[in-house]
């Protein structure tokens, strides 16, 4: 047994090890662990029979597998296990039920070698896994069991952690410990092995935040889609590049915040990178934010990126200018249900692309009067000064919205105490 142990020879599959981003094992009361990455693989591991010692051989040097989730998430390469040999989802062969491909959000067909998909929406995983030696298929969202296989999406707190159960003739495929209750004692998983960065928002300040704050904020937001963050770094530049044209710079922040703040110039465009680290300090590749293709996204401001990125698949566009300031009085101070002789002005003031503030017209601003009375008549709701008659005794609110000609709008309500008014009186001298 031991020579035909050191006879045995690589084995001619090339998916492996670090190039796969899929790590651990997953569980068959029947045939055991199933590795999903020979870097995890012990010597022993490997084989259908045990050993008495160890051996100090490196991982991958047999049986090389790796099993890889794609940006387009879409499953490729190969796992193992010692007794059934190698698990593919690399398949040339069309899996028994194709209706999986409906909810795979790129193409995941014979024409890409595609038999399983990931759909982040509702953290399924679709399709199914093949054993080489026998071609069995191996059902991954088979939802008669309960759960059927999933990975926690980047909105997580801990991404990438694959659960639930995968079906096949000899029973069901465990890929998670906690699913069956054993961790401690059979402890088993499979994960998104790196630290990997899954998507990147870039938005202003969004409007209400624009009016109370500054229209010069940029926040810069992240998620990862697994492993651990110990630390950033993040770099803004007005060129495509992280030397050239950089305003900001964070250096590495230790720090496992996932969001960075900074000042910039209106009307302006910014590339951006990022980098983070994880909890063994290897940082992953610098991500450029980039709109095509990918779950990154702007959250404010998204026409203006558009119209004023020289790429806007890139970059993110600062504002104009700053936002309207929204103002008002009214007359007389107590407001009198039931009359019209409550006047309410407009003291609005906006922005010119030189941040000038000045006071709001007609043809600079649009405005709209609203209240919380839903019977309440406003006279002249989109007009700088309006009457409002009200219909209840109450404390209400009245709100104007006041949009300058770049339709940046900003709000600002106030509550009333809208009262009765004081019955007639007049004093009449008693009679004996």
């Amino acid at each position: 047994m031991m020579a035909a142990v050191f006879l045995l020879a690589p084995t001619g599959q090339t998916k492996a090890s670090s190039a796969e981003n899929i790590r651990g094992w997953a569980y068959n009361s029947t045939y055991g662990y199933i590795s999903f990455n020979c870097l995890d693989d012990g010597f022993a591991g490997r084989f259908p029979f045990t050993f008495p010692f160890t051996f100090n051989i490196a991982p991958c040097s047999y049986n090389q597998h790796g099993v890889n989730l794609g940006a387009d998430d879409n499953f490729s390469g190969n796992a193992w296990n010692s007794v059934l040999g190698f698990i593919t989802f690399d398949s040339t062969s069309t899996p028994p039920d194709i209706s999986y491909r409906a909810h795979c959000e790129n193409t995941c067909d014979s024409s890409n070698s595609c038999t399983a998909c990931y759909r982040e929406s509702d953290e399924s995983v679709y399709g199914y896994m093949r054993i080489v030696s026998t071609g069995e298929w191996i059902k991954l969202d088979n939802h008669n069991v309960s759960p059927s296989v999933s990975i926690t999406n980047y909105q997580a707190p801990q991404p990438g952690i694959f659960s639930g159960y995968a079906t096949t003739t000899f029973g069901t495929i465990s890929f998670n410990c906690q699913d069956d209750n054993v961790c401690g004692t059979n402890n088993y998983e499979v994960k998104i092995g790196p630290l990997e960065i899954r998507q990147m928002v870039a938005p202003n300040w969004n409007a209400s935040s624009a009016c109370s704050i500054a229209a010069n904020r940029a926040v810069l937001k992240w998620n990862r889609r697994s492993g651990t963050q110990s630390a950033y770094q993040v770099i803004v530049s007005t060129a495509n590049s992280t030397s050239t044209g950089v305003i900001a710079d964070s250096g590495k922040v230790l720090n496992s915040a996932t969001q960075f703040s900074l000042s910039t110039a209106y009307d302006t465009p910014y590339y951006w990178f990022l980098r983070l680290w994880d909890d063994a300090d290897v940082a992953t590749p610098w991500r450029q934010f980039n709109l095509s293709g990918t779950k990154d996204w702007i959250s404010d401001n998204y026409s203006e990126n558009l119209a004023k990125s020289p790429n806007p698949s890139l970059t993110f566009t600062t504002y104009k200018h700053e936002f309207p300031h929204s103002l008002f009085t009214w007359t007389p101070n107590e407001i009198v249900i039931a009359t019209t002789t409550n006047s309410f002005v407009s003291g609005s003031t906006y922005y010119d692309n030189s941040n000038n503030q000045i006071s709001c017209g007609s043809v600079a601003c649009k405005f709209k009067w609203t209240t919380s009375d839903a019977r309440a008549t406003i006279l002249a709701p989109t007009k700088a000064t309006t009457s409002i008659m009200f219909t209840k005794a109450a404390n209400t609110s009245v709100t104007l919205i006041s949009t300058d000609n770049d339709n940046y709008s900003c709000a600002t309500s106030t509550v009333l105490n809208v009262n009765y008014a004081l019955p007639l009186w007049k004093e009449i001298k008693p009679t004996n």
